[in-house]
């Protein structure tokens, strides 16, 4: 209930600060930035639940979105879609290597995000990519009936998928599983390995789609593009409900995080708060939201 009021809360708020907070062009740049970010934060929800950590997700969307330019270039503008099984490879070799090799996935993740932004570099030469120009490029910057963007639709789309999944599918189940008690989802049958990889390479494609449409939108890609959704997907994650411990809270809270966390920063900015000032802010929330969302009685030791 704090979360859904603070989402109904902070428009009306920040509309009384700066009535341009509700205007066409800036309610545009608030959903598709609600679009990217809930793509990440896709990608970074099912480890999550499982009490595992990928923090390799800004580097993938970084080397995807480079990878989605250069290939343009070569093969034309449609050539971007590759970018998805490649996307799909990266986050099932973070998989593997957290599931097969029995590593911590905060270690393994750390240290394929440095590798990944290290690719991502060397294939840009350390310049941006210009994205080429094509038909594909008309086709994400439309939107339904003039008002909603296209990207925003396509993300809530997979958004719903992901809540399905996670709900309603055996693997989504043993995913909850595997959070809430790894030994004992193991000793029920559950192939842990297997559904590890599947959760990492799942994240991995969320990533090269965050990838492609921030391509799109920026129309150059930088081997650093995607850092700056590593905190907010996580920020977002916990202030939905969902606890770095796993076996709780889900896709559906995690949407609702997304939108508060867009909803405040898109606020500030517009408000004029400065920079410093605004990290601080959204540093307080976070702790807020996790100490009125957070069952501490369902834990027995807080780490």
């Amino acid at each position: 209930m704090f979360l859904v009021a603070a989402l109904l809360i902070l428009p009306i708020f920040f509309t009384f600060l700066n009535p341009q907070y509700l205007s066409p062009g800036n309610l545009d740049s608030m959903m598709r930035q609600t679009s990217v970010l809930l793509l990440v934060v896709a990608a970074g929800t099912a480890p999550i639940l499982m009490g595992s950590i990928d923090l390799s997700v800004g580097a993938i969307v970084s080397l995807c979105a480079v990878c989605a330019a250069l290939l343009a270039h070569s093969f034309g503008q449609a050539a971007v879609l590759i970018a998805l099984p490649l996307g799909l490879l990266i986050g099932l070799l973070n998989g593997v290597i957290i599931s097969y090799i029995k590593l911590p996935s905060f270690l393994v993740t750390l240290g394929t995000s440095f590798a990944f932004a290290g690719i991502a570099l060397l294939v840009s030469g350390g310049f941006p990519v210009q994205l080429v120009s094509g038909p594909l490029s008309a086709f994400f910057q439309r939107s339904l009936f003039g008002i909603i963007p296209l990207p925003l639709i396509y993300a809530l789309i997979l958004w719903a998928l992901l809540i399905v999944f996670l709900r309603r599918t055996a693997t989504g189940r043993f995913i909850y599983a595997i959070g809430g008690n790894e030994r004992a989802a193991k000793v029920n049958g559950v192939n842990v390995r297997w559904v590890k990889a599947v959760a990492f390479g799942a994240g991995g494609l969320c990533c090269a789609l965050a990838g492609i449409l921030v391509l799109f939108s920026t129309t150059a890609a930088t081997p650093d593009i995607g850092n700056s959704f590593l905190l907010p997907s996580i920020a977002a994650i916990v202030m939905g409900g969902t606890p770095l411990s796993g076996g709780q809270g889900g896709a559906a809270r995690g949407l609702v995080g997304t939108l508060i966390l867009v909803e405040l920063t898109n606020g500030m900015l517009i408000i004029g708060l400065p920079p410093a000032a605004q990290q601080i802010v959204q540093g307080l929330v976070v702790i807020l939201a996790v100490l009125l969302t957070f069952n501490r009685r369902s834990v027995a030791i807080v780490k």
